[in-house]
């Protein structure tokens, strides 16, 4: 055998490694795709039912605020978290915007734990300015808790 020839099968060889290499790096990144279309695929069946979640919440909250089993500050508080969390724009927001300036208005007023601390006196005083706040936008609190209503987002 020649020279050439050796060269020739070597180089032969060598086209057909890479092309064997080649077609298995091809089916590695098939691979990768199928897995990262399958994660993506999870992503958005749990995003799809953490938003079924949200938006019944949103409708017992807003049942709730209609048939005063709530306050309306705690049900705005509520709505207003989870319609933000829902990533609206501004406009889809607008609608539901009493809801989110009661629970800003109301934001200062403690809750839980730092509302046992208080004394009589500052609840007293926390529990006025609430009802004021509740007086100044129950009409469009409660228009906007009805909107929400047999709503889904």
């Amino acid at each position: 055998m020649s020279a050439l020839t050796i060269l020739l099968i070597l180089a032969i060889l060598v086209v057909i490694s890479l092309a064997g290499y080649a077609l298995y790096l091809h089916l590695q990144l098939r691979k990768q795709e199928q897995r990262r279309e399958a994660q993506l695929d999870e992503l958005k069946q749990e995003a799809d039912k953490q938003r079924e979640r949200i938006n019944k919440s949103i409708q017992v909250i807003a049942a709730a605020m209609g048939s005063e089993q709530m306050t309306l500050t705690e049900g705005a508080m509520r709505l207003s978290v989870l319609l933000q969390s829902l990533g609206l724009a501004e406009e889809e927001l607008e609608p539901y915007s009493a809801l989110i300036k009661l629970a800003e208005a109301t934001a200062h007023i403690p809750i839980l734990e730092d509302w046992k601390k208080l004394s009589t006196k500052q609840k007293l005083a926390f529990d006025q300015q609430r009802t004021e706040l509740e007086a100044q936008y129950e009409d469009l609190v409660l228009d906007s808790s009805k909107k929400l209503l047999n709503k889904s987002f």
